[in-house]
């Protein structure tokens, strides 16, 4: 994606390593903003790192001290999600009983599709998250530091996320 990305639009990608403003969705610990700032992309210590949730940005416009996006910014949202839905670039899989999937939140961009789940107790949809820190990325970029600290704060005191299904519909509606 990179590479199309920077084809198409090396204009655009400029854009896109610039900070964005991104919701925290309540989950900000005391005396942070409820939104952070980020760029989409990075580069450090010779890597490209990548922190893309379109929703996330979106919902962080709801509140009035986050600046407006810019006509550049949503053309460069446009295009990125346009190559996220281009099947030259994402991988369809179905998961299975049993299955696990480990992917660096850092370096692949990921999401799921709707699921049709099951009202026996027996066939419910069960996935669980794991946040796991390897060597490889003992290092992050400073860009990064901000969302990388309510990381820590959440491993230090786990909450349960502050929005449900309903209360992030009703936000977004906004």
């Amino acid at each position: 994606m990179h590479n199309a990305f920077v084809e198409r639009r090396p204009d655009l990608w400029a854009v896109m390593n610039e900070p964005f403003c991104v919701d925290r969705r309540g989950e900000e610990s005391a005396g942070q903003k409820p939104w952070y700032t980020t760029p989409c992309f990075t580069r450090f210590e010779g890597r490209l790192y990548v922190r893309y949730n379109r929703t996330f940005i979106e919902s962080a416009q709801r509140l009035t001290e986050v600046p407006r996006l810019s006509d550049a910014q949503r053309e460069a949202l446009d295009l990125m999600d346009s190559l996220c839905n281009d099947p030259a670039f994402y991988l369809d899989m179905q998961f299975e009983p049993g299955d696990m999937q480990f992917l660096c939140n850092y370096t692949v961009l990921h999401s799921r599709a709707d699921y049709e789940d099951w009202p026996e107790p027996d066939r419910k949809r069960h996935l669980l998250r794991l946040w796991l820190r390897t060597p490889g990325f003992a290092r992050l970029p400073p860009a990064f530091a901000d969302r990388n600290e309510d990381m820590i704060a959440w491993q230090r005191t786990p909450r349960a996320p502050v929005f449900g299904l309903s209360e992030i519909v009703a936000e977004l509606a906004h």
